[in-house]
């Protein structure tokens, strides 16, 4: 009876690393997901859109909300046009196949002709689908400058 005990203590010890392991991987790759829709859009890259955001994708913002075509055709017809877009504070919990991320960015921005530029912070959830991170549903809002 003894040995069973450090037996299922390392057994359990494994799966949790190996957890770990994969949520770190899962992490890294959302990231790299988050830095590549910023460069996407700031190149007009439609096709690199579509492919990471999901076809039932939504969003919610100060303006309304949105569709995956309907943020592709703002994109693709200059509608919304990225000048620059930084990254910053980015936080991931990855739960089994569906993952959150917190984060802020700093962009420069222009939508139907009217400057938008400013600090966002957001939410983007993603979700594992047949091997592939995509962006399912996105909250974007305004960060509001704090008067002196």
């Amino acid at each position: 009876m003894s040995r069973l005990v450090p037996a299922a203590l390392s057994i359990v010890l494994l799966v949790s690393a190996a957890f770990a392991q994969s949520s770190s991987a899962d992490e890294q790759q959302i990231a790299a997901n988050e830095h590549a829709l910023g460069r996407a859009m700031i190149q007009k890259d439609v096709a690199t859109l579509s492919w990471l955001v999901a076809d039932d994708w939504s969003m919610l913002g100060e303006s309304g909300s949105g569709t995956k075509s309907g943020f592709l055709n703002d994109v693709s017809s200059g509608t919304l046009v990225v000048k620059s877009f930084q990254i910053h504070d980015m936080h991931i919990r990855v739960l089994g196949d569906i993952a959150i991320v917190q984060a802020y960015d700093d962009e420069q921005t222009i939508y139907a002709g009217k400057d938008t530029s400013g600090t966002y912070n957001w939410t983007d959830v993603w979700q594992k689908r047949k091997g592939q991170w995509v962006s399912i549903a996105t909250q974007l809002t305004t960060v509001k400058k704090k008067n002196p």
